[in-house]
């Protein structure tokens, strides 16, 4: 882990903080950003519609509700996408920010500490083994936090990047362009469909809705069926021939 003390230039000298003001500023600066988010947005609106806007953001939080359902949701309700996805890319890079700062504290918690060491001792053996992965580590964090499917945000994407062995101001950069470019490309999907094809915002949350839901479900009632099994098997084999040939290549 690369925990440097923050340190600022002033008159052309480097100044570097004691530990503890470095540890309540990794602290506190993440929760005085989503403060001004809140500042921000109770700024723009009044308060009935800031608080519709504050509990989607918070709501993003709650399993199963990610980019995929906030923003279309929030569209739905009459807010631009552009603040939407701002938003939620501002609640990202806040999170992020949390997480890189202070992982070390985070592992040192009870149960959830015990699984992410473990994790990290996972996946430093596997990538021992998988040296060739090393040159896509930061497009693959990237395209994690692209895709917006579940487990794919900027927490986790931050504790992969520890795993992975990625410096912060790389965890960092990959979970902010990975979450703004999937925040704005659903935005503007769903704003397009609404304002040219006229298609209802709510409509298509339902359907998002639908797919989360349905295709878990169906993908589980078919890997219990023994067709499913054996095409989970020869994926699976597949899968492993594509990593011995690319590791040929290298």
């Amino acid at each position: 882990m690369d925990i440097k003390p923050l340190g600022c230039y002033v008159s052309g000298g480097l100044i570097w903080f004691s530990p503890i003001i470095n540890r309540v500023i990794r602290l506190t600066i993440p929760f005085l950003l989503a403060g001004a988010l809140v500042g921000v947005i109770f700024w723009l609106y009044d308060d009935t519609t800031a608080l519709q806007l504050g509990g989607l953001l918070l709501l993003y939080f709650v399993p199963p509700a990610g980019k995929e359902t906030i923003i279309p949701a929030g569209i739905a309700l009459g807010f631009p996408f552009q603040v939407i996805c701002l938003s939620v890319v501002w609640v990202d890079i806040a999170c992020c920010l949390f997480m890189i700062w202070n992982f070390e504290l985070i592992c040192n918690i009870p149960y959830l500490g015990n699984m992410i060491r473990y994790l990290i001792r996972k996946g430093e053996l596997y990538l021992e083994s998988h040296r060739w992965l090393e040159h896509l580590y930061f497009i693959s964090l990237t395209l994690f936090v692209f895709f917006p499917l579940q487990g794919t945000g900027s927490v986790s994407g931050s504790v992969i990047g520890k795993i992975l062995g990625l410096k912060s101001t790389e965890i960092f950069a990959a979970v902010t362009i990975g979450s703004f470019l999937s925040s704005f490309l659903i935005g503007y999907s769903v704003y397009a469909l609404n304002e040219y094809l006229d298609v209802n915002a709510w409509y298509i949350l339902a359907g998002i809705l639908f797919i989360i839901i349905f295709v878990p479900v169906f993908m589980f009632g078919l890997y219990k069926t023994k067709i499913g099994h054996r095409v989970y098997k020869v994926i699976c084999n597949y899968y492993h021939k594509l990593v011995r040939r690319i590791k040929q290549l290298k």
